[in-house]
């Protein structure tokens, strides 16, 4: 594990205005939320530098406060601990290992949720069998489930996961020119619970949420993945597969509330952000305001 930066002191300080980069820098004891950071790229396909994520995001929060007027919280009352980074090795599966451990370690200790921030989509696995997940949820535009014997990247987690064991899949977001064939054809045949980014379009986002928590009725530990490329592309140019026609970061911040406020939901990812390749923090920033809206929904649980 490597240690959390201290957060930057800023150049003016409003003393009524409670930065979340130090909200999450006040380590508190007995945590109901935990934040770990995987900085990891080894797994990705496009090669993005998906290891500088968990530095970037808490150096934007510094530009978020700790109030949502969305919900009239504060997060103040939130004991978030930030503990850390998790030290990836070169080889794919044994970072996954390190994160499940870490993760396993954390909600066991803590029994907070955790929020696990990437990296590329291949620490999802890690997570899942960290908190020992019956249940997933993505928000993605593919359904990554290329064959992890070929090689093990970040679009294989998917089926890693369900090869391994895990039943319960829901996938929302899909984007219709972001998959072959034969992966609608494996998702279909696994009975994986697809929306697409069409179907949210033409519904809600809290209906697709609401559809896709029924589905994982069942399921006692849902672990929650938030792969940034589900955003239409003009929003989030930092992340390498993000395709025009995706969902809206108004709605993926309404997702992350909405299962934030689930109890069933033991933790959740942000992945496939690349802040070398952002532009304006455009990406980073989604991802912050995709981690806030998590913590928002916990606060009100």
């Amino acid at each position: 594990m490597r240690p959390a930066p201290s957060p930057e002191e800023p150049s003016f300080r409003d003393p009524d205005f409670v930065r979340a980069a130090d909200w999450l820098a006040r380590a508190p004891s007995d945590p109901a939320l935990v934040v770990l950071g995987a900085p990891f790229a080894g797994g990705s396909i496009s090669r993005a530098r998906c290891d500088l994520t968990p530095a970037a995001v808490r150096k934007a929060l510094a530009r978020f406060a700790v109030w949502s007027s969305d919900r009239a919280i504060s997060l103040e009352p939130l004991a978030a601990l930030d503990a850390g980074d998790v030290e990836p090795d070169a080889d794919v599966e044994k970072t996954q290992d390190r994160i499940a451990e870490a993760v396993g370690a954390l909600h066991l200790e803590t029994g907070a949720a955790v929020v696990l921030i990437g990296g590329d989509n291949s620490i999802t696995a890690g997570g899942a069998r960290g908190v020992e997940a019956d249940g997933l949820l993505t928000f993605d535009a593919h359904h990554d489930c290329r064959d992890p014997a070929v090689q093990l990247t970040n679009g294989s987690v998917v089926r890693q996961l369900v090869e391994g064991g895990l039943s319960n899949v829901v996938q929302i977001g899909i984007h219709g020119f972001a998959n072959a064939e034969s992966h609608a054809r494996w998702a279909l045949e696994h009975k994986v619970h697809v929306v697409s980014a069409d179907r949210v379009r033409g519904g809600s986002i809290g209906k697709a949420v609401a559809g896709g928590l029924r589905f994982l009725g069942n399921a006692k530990r849902i672990w929650v993945d938030f792969d940034m490329d589900v955003l239409d592309r003009a929003y989030a140019p930092g992340s390498p597969a993000a395709m025009p026609g995706g969902l809206l970061p108004h709605e993926l911040e309404e997702a992350a509330f909405l299962l934030g406020r689930e109890k069933r939901v033991t933790g959740i990812d942000i992945t496939e952000v690349d802040p070398e390749s952002d532009v304006a923090e455009m990406t980073v920033r989604a991802a912050c305001a995709v981690l806030l809206s998590f913590c928002t929904g916990v606060a009100s649980r």
